[in-house]
């Protein structure tokens, strides 16, 4: 009897290792099969299932996607087929997820990102356009939170043979502060003015050139003053000036740096057709052939200096240009709504002396201002030669 009892003890323990007949685990028939072989058959399927399905995460034209192994599972299925004890339909609980899921958003993120850039000039010195204009773009921030929970929802609600649901990207759109209407009001040319030289004079051109390339790409901050020999430097041959004719106690001689004056002069007119105030100028003692007389504006060592000051509510930009024939100052910024002019008038002449005056003349909204500027004399040239006086 004991023996007996031992055998069938022996059978219904051996029996429990098998499911019973008739079992279906997640539509498979599994009835009588090893439990631990049943359980690796769910898990096969499982991953049969998902094998080829992908999650695809979109932005704008951008997709990114995902698949196994990237994205894998977690099964209740040793659980239930070890719980089973009857026949019949059971199903097995499976979770999906993806690996990595963090560093996964915080990617897509980053790639996704797109900071505000505001619409900005850029001053040119050199030829060509004064300005090259930039529109910079409207920003964009992925929303990191929701686009973490859009990817669990759709990692748990898939269901077994059917595709992963597709997550979009939640994007802020930031825009831009800036206004390039207003930039490039803020940077229109309010005066250019141009003088003329012989272009044989080849030291006196390099003079012209070299200065003009000291200035050239100034910007003034409103209320700041500019300083010609500030900019310019000591004019020596050190400093890489050349030797040609100025204009020295009436007599025209040579001089390192001749030719700097007319860049002077060229600035000069350029900053009174602009509206600019000019704190301190110098005539010269003789008149010059490339300017009318009173709109010179002579410098010299460190004693003689052109200034002017930047009375406008936005930076001044300063571009000289020299050709093979001509020095051409231009002023860029923010217009006072005026338009200026100059009138040169010569009040006398005698023995070779003459004595002029100069006139800015403003008009704004249709009325007209005219103002005396300065008067001048300039006194004869000792030397005889009118087509050097260039000083």
């Amino acid at each position: 009897m004991p023996a007996l009892a031992a055998g069938i003890c022996f059978a219904s323990c051996g029996a429990s290792n098998r499911l019973p007949r008739g079992v279906r685990i997640s539509g498979a028939e599994l009835g009588g099969l090893p439990r631990s072989q049943a359980a690796r058959l769910v898990r096969e399927g499982i991953l049969s299932d998902l094998k080829g399905r992908r999650l695809n995460i979109v932005s704008g034209g951008h997709v990114y996607s995902y698949s196994y192994p990237e994205i894998s599972f977690k099964d209740d299925a040793k659980t239930v087929v070890y719980s089973i004890s009857r026949p019949g339909d059971y199903k097995v609980g499976v979770s999906y997820y993806l690996n990595g899921l963090d560093d996964v958003v915080s990617g897509i993120c980053a790639a996704e990102y797109r900071p505000v850039r505001e619409p900005c000039a850029y001053f040119n010195a050199g030829e060509g356009e004064a300005f090259c204009y930039d529109e910079g773009q409207s920003g964009v921030v992925p929303d990191a939170v929701k686009l973490r929970g859009d990817i669990m929802s759709a990692l748990e609600g898939r269901e077994r043979g059917a595709d992963f649901e597709e997550v979009a990207l939640n994007v802020e759109s930031k825009k831009q502060s800036g206004d390039m209407d207003k930039i490039k009001r803020e940077t229109a040319r309010l005066a250019a003015y141009t003088t003329y030289f012989d272009c044989e004079n080849t030291p006196r051109v390099s003079n012209i050139k070299l200065a003009g390339k000291k200035i050239s790409g100034s910007i003034l901050a409103p209320g700041e003053s500019f300083s010609f020999n500030g900019r310019v430097g000591v004019r020596t041959e050190k400093n890489g000036f050349k030797k040609a004719k100025i204009i020295e106690d009436g007599r025209f001689v040579y001089g390192v740096g001749g030719g700097v004056c007319q860049v002077s002069t060229t600035l000069y007119n350029a900053a009174l057709l602009a509206g600019l105030k000019i704190t301190e100028y110098h005539p010269h003692s003789l008149s010059v052939n490339y300017v009318s007389p009173s709109r010179d504006a002579m410098v010299s060592g460190t004693y003689s200096d052109l200034k002017f000051v930047n009375t406008t509510c936005r930076p001044l930009y300063i571009r000289v240009l020299a050709g093979l024939y001509y020095v051409r100052c231009e002023l860029y910024g923010l217009s006072d709504g005026a338009e200026y002019s100059l009138e040169s008038v010569i009040t006398g002449e005698e023995n070779g002396t003459l004595e002029s005056e100069c006139y800015l003349v403003c008009r704004r909204g249709g009325e007209s201002e005219r103002r005396l500027l300065r008067k001048d004399k300039y006194l004869s040239p000792k030397e005889k030669s009118t087509a050097e006086r260039s000083g």
